[in-house]
Order: structure tokens, then C-alpha cells, then sequence
């Protein structure tokens, strides 16, 4: 994992979770939940970028569900991983992806909510200097806590115009 990353992911996790009225057992508990959903996100890209997808499907729960940046509904973990086998298995075509800083809100003791941006450039493998496709897209992920270990229930991906290096709420005036 890149330091600078994993740095910032801290600083985003430790400020995100500050509330006037928490105790401070439950701050230090949302700060160790988001610490923990954010590594999961950095395992993803990881696992992406190595195209080893033996590492991020230990992530999702059984009956998970995907909805892709195309629209296409995947229910149950094994659909993820086949899914997940298009990109990291393909003959011809390679990617170069990078994702943007979580963004994470944890939203009870047991569930919470995760964004990040992305993009994926895909190119010919047989000739990497020329990009093909670009996709940016924003992903949401659902997870819930059974028994102290965090897992993906639900994820949807939509493409958007730009790549955000950092999520920040729009206002409108």
C-alpha cells in the first residue's frame, strides 16, 4: 500500500468520526471500524492492481450484490468473483486503476457506508501505449458487522464526468 495513501485514509477516518454527544468507548470503536473499512478498500485496489482477485473476495458476504457501472445487477459471491475474473483474466485487454480517497460513514455499530472514486483505463495488451476506454465512476459499498469482521453486502458503481481525488459534498446555492 502506498504510505501517503494509508496516511491520509487515517486522517480522513480519525476526523470523520468525531460526534459531541458519542462516548468516547463509542468514538474510539467508529474509529476502528472506519480504519478497518478503509484498509478494505485499499486490500481492493491492491487487489485490483495486481489482478489478484483471491484478495478481495474474502471481503464480500455470501449473498452480496454488485450493480456495475453498466447496470448490470451480480447477486451472490460467487457472481462477484466471476465478475471480478473478466478484468484480472482477460486476453487481450489490461487496465491501469486507481481509486481516490474513501470516503467512510459509519452509520450504527454494525453497518456503514463507503465511497470512493475510481478510474480504469483500459488498453491492449499487445500494445499498452494505446488506451482504448476510460472509466471513472464513483463506487458506494454497503458493509455490515457480524461478530467483529466487516463484510461488503451490497455495491453499486455509476460512471461520472471527472475522477475525485477527494469526495466533498456539493451545496447548492
Amino acid at each position: 500500500m502506498k504510505p501517503f495513501y494509508f496516511l491520509a485514509m487515517a486522517t480522513l477516518v480519525l476526523s470523520s468520526c468525531t460526534h459531541d454527544k458519542m462516548s468516547k468507548a463509542d468514538a474510539d470503536t467508529r474509529k476502528k471500524d472506519s480504519l478497518a473499512l478503509a484498509q478494505m478498500i485499499a486490500l481492493r485496489e491492491e487487489a485490483m492492481i495486481a489482478k489478484d482477485v483471491t484478495l478481495v473476495m474474502p471481503q464480500f458476504a455470501d449473498d452480496a450484490t454488485w450493480i456495475n457501472s453498466q447496470g448490470y445487477f451480480f447477486e451472490g459471491k460467487r457472481e462477484l468473483e466471476r465478475f471480478h475474473l473478466m478484468f484480472a483474466k482477460n486476453d487481450s485487454l489490461d487496465y491501469y486503476y486507481e481509486i481516490g480517497e474513501p470516503k467512510i460513514r459509519v452509520l450504527d455499530n454494525n453497518s456503514a457506508l463507503a465511497y470512493y472514486s475510481w478510474k480504469m483505463f483500459w488498453f491492449k495488451k499487445e500494445h499498452p501505449a494505446d488506451t482504448t476506454f476510460k472509466e471513472i465512476g464513483l463506487m458506494t459499498l454497503s458493509a455490515q458487522k457480524k461478530k467483529d469482521q466487516w463484510k461488503w453486502v451490497a455495491v453499486t458503481n455509476q460512471h461520472t464526468p471527472w475522477f475525485y481525488g477527494k469526495i466533498e459534498a456539493v451545496q447548492i446555492d
